[in-house]
């Protein structure tokens, strides 16, 4: 059995601490996942892996990891390291979490979960038959105002959800030095595959239902999905729309509005949440002196965690405080491989919706990323 190590904290009290290793040292280890973890007690990076030795080189100086690896293999050998962080380019998603799952490590792979359900439904099944903690890396799920807004919807306070919109829009990930698999469907790239995945399995995790068809249309101006819309149907009845894009102005919004009320909760901001009764109006002026009160109260909270890279980053926090709980105390995992495989599937719909230029059925997209891209003959 592995011996997790222990740390002393401030007060002299000793506490578990998993150490993690980070397999692929790109954009999201090198800005999301290792910025968060710096001032988690819980968790410690030991050891990176990379095939590019100056990206080794530069993030292991960066985060004084000492512990690098050209190969994965010799990362997963590594006694020292616990668990795992799968975060290279989707293809090589399900190979290295197999391996990883086989040599005994609690697996953390970001999204998306693999590009053919043939390898998600392996990778299930050999989680099922691994004594370790096995997650998907859907950090959305534990941003607050998220918590917020599905806390607010189990409580019944909109009445049953019947409208939702989501809009994802930014420019973080410039076109210029962007790695050739962003640019490709079939690689993992676009962002129905990057952005898409996370909004269509907030939608199952809010509404609590499965999303039963979707009809999606894309614009590919210097790669594949560079803008997106979805409209979904969930099994529900529900009806749902989502836009992305990348390189459009900054935005990341999801709106759900029920028979009793709406919520709002925009992710970029501090004071980002917010409820409504369904018959107010956004520019009333109750609900505008409503908001600034909501601001105010959310100023002391904001200071802290804008210093400490704002909510979004905040969200890794949370997702790794989670996942190191799962793995050392054995609590159940949130955001499981079945989610993600969830989530795939409706990825391969979405995409097949877009090149085929018809509304499809969750589950009757070929299972394969290769195969649904060249579907419309693209």
């Amino acid at each position: 059995m592995r011996v997790l190590t222990t740390m002393k904290t401030s007060s002299g009290k000793r506490h578990r601490v998993l150490r993690v290793g980070i397999i692929g040292c790109g954009y999201a280890a090198e800005h999301l996942h290792l910025p968060a973890l710096r001032s988690l007690p819980s968790v410690r990076p030991v050891a990176i892996a990379d095939s590019d030795p100056e990206r080794l080189g530069l993030v292991g100086d960066r985060f004084a990891i000492q512990r690098r690896y050209l190969d994965p293999d010799a990362l997963l050998r590594d006694t020292e390291v616990d668990a795992v962080a799968v975060c290279v380019p989707p293809r090589a998603h399900a190979e290295i979490a197999l391996a990883a799952l086989d040599a005994g490590r609690h697996l953390l792979v970001e999204k998306p979960l693999c590009l053919d359900l043939d390898d998600a439904d392996r990778l299930l099944e050999r989680a099922r038959r691994a004594p370790v903690a096995a997650m998907v890396g859907f950090n959305l799920r534990f941003h607050r105002h998220v918590r917020a807004a599905r806390r607010a919807l189990e409580e019944g306070l909109i009445g049953p959800a019947e409208l939702a919109r989501t809009t994802w829009s930014g420019g973080l990930r410039e076109r210029i030095g962007e790695p050739e698999w962003r640019r490709r469907r079939d690689l993992g790239g676009g962002v129905l595959n990057e952005l898409a995945v996370h909004h269509l399995d907030l939608l199952r995790f809010l509404l609590g239902s499965e999303v039963a068809e979707v009809f999606a249309s894309s614009r590919s101006e210097g790669g594949h999905d560079t803008k997106a819309t979805i409209t979904a149907r969930l099994q529900t009845g529900a009806l749902a729309v989502s836009g992305f894009c990348q390189g459009g102005a900054e935005t990341h919004e999801i709106e759900v509005c029920g028979g009793s009320g709406r919520l709002v909760a925009s992710l970029y901001r501090f004071d980002g949440f917010e409820l409504a009764p369904a018959s107010t109006f956004p520019g009333g002026f109750g609900r505008r002196v409503r908001g600034l009160l909501r601001t105010a109260r959310a100023l002391p909270r904001a200071v802290p965690v804008t210093l400490r890279g704002g909510d979004f980053l905040e969200s890794y926090r949370a997702e790794w405080r989670h996942f190191a709980e799962s793995a050392l105390l054995g609590a159940p995992v949130e955001s499981t491989l079945e989610d993600g495989r969830r989530a795939l599937e409706l990825v391969l719909a979405t995409i097949y919706s877009a090149v085929t230029n018809r509304p499809v059925a969750v589950g009757r997209a070929p299972r394969r990323m290769a195969e649904v891209e060249c579907a419309g003959g693209q």
